[in-house]
């Protein structure tokens, strides 16, 4: 009697199911050479190269054979460190079929920044890439990012560009960008590059944080991106210990399809808030929320200057909620409460505090109650 088997799809689904369960995984590959190809798309799908600790020649002695290798089966590569040897080009190139990628490239010798050419166009699905503690050329950063024609959504967190983006030479075409836009503490150059993408940005999400000296840029890039934009969160801080300058307003009335707008305040600065808000048309308009940081200031000093801002947003936001449906909501980071400024928040906002919608920020950025 011919033994019993399993259809091949059933086989991969009873695999699929433990898709979490490495060490389960790992025992799959023990039981039948015809169940590792499946228990391998699991496996690998997330991989992690950190070339300041292993180099990579360790993954070529593991999988000599480049037309069997894992890493096809690959969706997201994390790479800590760049190596610029042949060897570690030739590995990377296996990676085909990647659709997230996370380069985080901390330079220690400035007189020779980082290279990129090695990633160009690596994988022709990737959508999501993300640049993390990048010192580098113009040319190399924005070269990358045009080299992946669906890529979608973008971060880059502390990304420095050596010499602006003024010498670039800007390709022919470009992905469009339709996703979502992250920026933490970035340079003016990394915008006026992003702004000079020949196929423009449609992105419907830009999440952002900088200098509020810096805050032209980024209204810039709002602007550009306002017709597909809908959702909008931003964060601003002061290179000043004392001094902080009042930031340009956003214009938010190209802004059609903004449904939630966050704006994260810092010295208890809300002007650019209401004048951003006054400009805000979008019917979809459903969600503000504002969240409010300081200093280790003692209230003494500031109290005046909150109260009469927020008795402005106070209006303001009362408006928003009675006559165009929108809800509105504060928060206030947990060091202000020391200060008095949850109880002042509360007073100088009944309605708003009645409905709930005045609470605390904890230490995770979450919601607490009061």
């Amino acid at each position: 009697m011919l033994p019993r088997v399993l259809p091949p799809e059933v086989l991969d689904l009873i695999v699929d199911h433990l898709h979490d369960q490495p060490t389960a995984l790992e025992e799959c590959c023990l039981v039948s050479k015809s169940w590792v190809p499946r228990a391998r798309s699991h496996l690998f799908a997330e991989v992690e190269f950190n070339l300041s600790r292993c180099p990579i020649r360790l993954w070529t002695n593991a999988f000599p054979d480049p037309s069997n290798s894992p890493a096809h089966h690959t969706r997201r590569l994390w790479i800590y460190g760049l190596e610029t040897t042949t060897a570690s080009s030739t590995v990377l190139r296996q990676f085909d079929c990647i659709q997230e990628l996370w380069v985080a490239a901390p330079v220690q010798d400035f007189s020779a920044p980082v290279s990129f050419d090695q990633l160009h166009g690596l994988s022709p699905t990737l959508k999501t890439l993300h640049l993390s503690d990048i010192s580098a050329p113009a040319s190399q950063v924005f070269n990358l990012i045009c080299s992946f024609p669906l890529l979608e959504d973008l971060w880059l967190y502390f990304v420095t560009i050596f010499g602006g983006a003024d010498g670039w030479d800007i390709p022919s075409t470009s992905p469009r960008l339709t996703g979502s836009l992250h920026l933490i503490d970035w340079d003016c150059s990394v915008s006026r590059g992003l702004l000079d993408l020949p196929n423009g940005l449609h992105f419907t999400e830009i999440t952002a944080s900088c200098r509020v000296e810096d805050t032209v840029s980024l209204v810039d890039l709002v602007s550009r991106c306002s017709d597909n934009l809908e959702s909008l969160d931003i964060a601003y801080s002061s290179s000043s210990s004392v001094y902080f300058p009042d930031p340009k307003p956003f214009a938010l009335s190209g802004a059609t399809k903004l449904s939630h707008a966050r704006f994260q305040c810092f010295g208890l600065n809300v002007r650019w808030i209401t004048a951003t808000l006054l400009t805000a048309q979008s019917p979809n308009l459903r969600k503000i929320t504002i969240v409010v940081t300081s200093r280790d200031t003692p209230a003494n000093l500031v109290g005046e200057k909150i109260r009469r801002e927020w008795q402005d947003l106070d209006h303001l936001l009362d408006y928003l909620w009675t006559s165009r449906s929108v809800f509105p909501e504060i928060t206030y980071s947990g060091r202000l409460v020391s200060q008095g400024f949850g109880e002042l928040a509360l007073r100088l906002l009944p309605k708003l505090a009645s409905k709930g919608a005045v609470g605390r920020v904890g230490g995770c950025g979450q919601r607490s109650e009061e």
